[in-house]
């Protein structure tokens, strides 16, 4: 377990605007833990389908892996999987090659740093992206679903987990306000809540729950379906 997240403690404005730099590497694990409902939820869900679509001498995709959480889940799901866990942090990469020494050792697991634009994927079984699509600009975001779903081989899963918005603006205002409860009973204070929405500003943006299930559907997958719902995220599978 790394640090406890303090990043934005009495007014500290050193991650504006926020990037997944070494500084939130050693935090990210509480960060993520105490800003996102249901998130050990979505870990289980991802051992749980890695388990039954996983299929023998093909690949499985972690796509903008952090430290790793997902592929974990991953390996721990799927009989003897090969997993490629992609990032573009360098800070981020560097841990899980610390963290995963043994699986990487054993051929189970490889790390890549790279750009997931620009990443080959190919011979897929299973793709994950968890809290990652939102970082993208939006004019990538067809592209990649794209290249995935290319990339799957018939009866393939992409795990997709997601923050959302709402078209209904009372529904978003409520749901904010549950929401920044939810990191205030996790220890956050207001300044913190605050600066970290500060920091996310223009970088983090979300779309609509529709907005992913017709993604997918445009993109040429057939089935669709919402598994996971915890306050405004979102966990989806879709099936090619």
């Amino acid at each position: 377990m790394g640090k406890q997240d303090n990043i934005y403690e009495a007014g500290n404005l050193s991650g504006l605007p926020f990037t997944f730099n070494q500084e939130v590497a050693e935090v990210f694990e509480d960060m993520i833990d105490r800003s996102v409902p249901g998130y050990k939820t979505s870990l289980n869900i991802i051992r749980y389908l890695s388990k039954k679509y996983y299929q023998i001498n093909t690949n499985c995709y972690d796509i903008g892996c952090s430290l790793g959480a997902s592929s974990a889940s991953i390996l721990d799901g799927a009989s003897s999987p090969k997993v490629i866990a992609i990032d573009n942090s360098e800070a981020m990469i560097d841990e899980c090659m610390r963290r995963f020494k043994s699986q990487i050792d054993s051929k189970f697991i490889q790390f890549r740093s790279e750009d997931i634009m620009q990443s080959k994927l190919e011979n897929a079984s299973v793709v994950v992206i968890n809290y990652v699509i939102q970082f993208l600009d939006l004019g990538q975001r067809d592209e990649l679903i794209k290249k995935i779903y290319h990339s799957l081989i018939p009866g393939g899963i992409l795990i997709l987990s997601e923050k959302v918005h709402f078209t209904n603006r009372f529904e978003t205002n409520r749901i904010y306000k549950t929401h920044h409860s939810f990191k205030a009973l996790n220890g956050y204070s207001e300044m913190e809540i605050a600066g970290k929405r500060d920091s996310l500003e223009g970088v983090l943006i979300t779309e609509t729950e529709n907005d992913h299930l017709e993604r997918a559907i445009n993109c040429g997958f057939t089935r669709s379906e919402k598994i996971l719902s915890n306050l405004n995220f979102r966990t989806f599978k879709f099936i090619k």
